[in-house]
């Protein structure tokens, strides 16, 4: 497949660059883009346009909503570049109404796909992420050769936002993870335990999480802090979702507090 890979970041470059390495043309940007010696079998472009020349798969892997419609229908967005039949995997968490709004005033024949991964710690030698895609099944197929290179499973969940809609609902589920299991290693601290040995005993017990697997090798204190633009933007759209459906999130909100705006 002809691949544009906008966002290279944290997630985006493994990713793009898996994609390159299975046989398909990826042709990539970034306002910071790596450097030659890192993006593997990327071609780096110019502009998001550049990269967005001819594709059958446009795949955005940016921070933000606002940073998914600039790409998109910004002053040099590319959505009228876009050839019918173009599959546009969006990769970023944020609101579901946003990428239903998005999907909703695409252009006849330009399938728009919310299209979110995740991993476990189980997961992360194998290089391989879940899916999680809200959108057109006819879509997701057709781009699957591409998907199938970095994905270990692919999860259909549902219509356009779906895909966020249950990407929200796991994210707010690992934040409140890493704070209890971060309070908890303090604890075990406090009593003259040992973090390495207690994180990969407490792996085996009831109490596990795969977050506690990441302190056996981790301080806690260093994934908080490297999670919290993220955790913070999506616990505040998850709980916003919450809000709109009209339920209360009285332990989801308890164990988020670190992260809320």
């Amino acid at each position: 497949m002809k691949v544009a890979w906008i966002g290279l970041g944290q997630m985006g470059l493994p990713t793009a660059k898996t994609v390159a390495a299975a046989g398909h043309t990826v042709r990539a940007f970034d306002v910071n883009a790596p450097a030659a010696d890192d993006a593997g079998d990327l071609i780096l472009c110019a502009s998001p346009r550049e990269a967005a020349i001819d594709c059958d798969l446009l795949c955005i892997a940016v921070f933000s909503d606002d940073q998914v419609e600039d790409v998109l229908n910004g002053p040099e967005g590319v959505m009228g570049d876009l050839k019918p039949g173009t599959i546009v995997a969006v990769f970023t968490t944020g609101s579901i109404e946003s990428i239903q709004r998005i999907a909703a005033a695409a252009p006849a024949g330009i399938s728009i796909l919310d299209t979110c991964f995740s991993r476990m710690q189980s997961e992360l030698a194998s290089g391989k992420l879940t899916l999680l895609v809200g959108g057109d099944a006819d879509a997701i197929q057709r781009g699957r050769p591409a998907f199938d290179s970095f994905a270990r499973a692919i999860f259909h969940v549902g219509a356009s936002g779906a895909g966020r809609a249950i990407k929200l609902v796991n994210n707010i589920l690992f934040a409140g993870h890493l704070q209890l299991a971060a309070d908890a290693i303090k604890l075990a601290g406090a009593l003259g335990l040992e973090r390495e040995s207690t994180a990969a005993a407490l792996v085996q017990c009831s109490g596990a999480s795969d977050v506690m697997a990441h302190f056996i090798h981790a301080d806690p204190q260093g994934m908080l802090d490297t999670s919290h633009r993220y955790m913070v933007k999506d616990v505040n759209a998850a709980l916003a979702a919450g809000d709109k459906a009209g339920i209360e999130l009285k332990a989801l909100a308890a164990s988020t507090a670190a992260y809320q705006k």
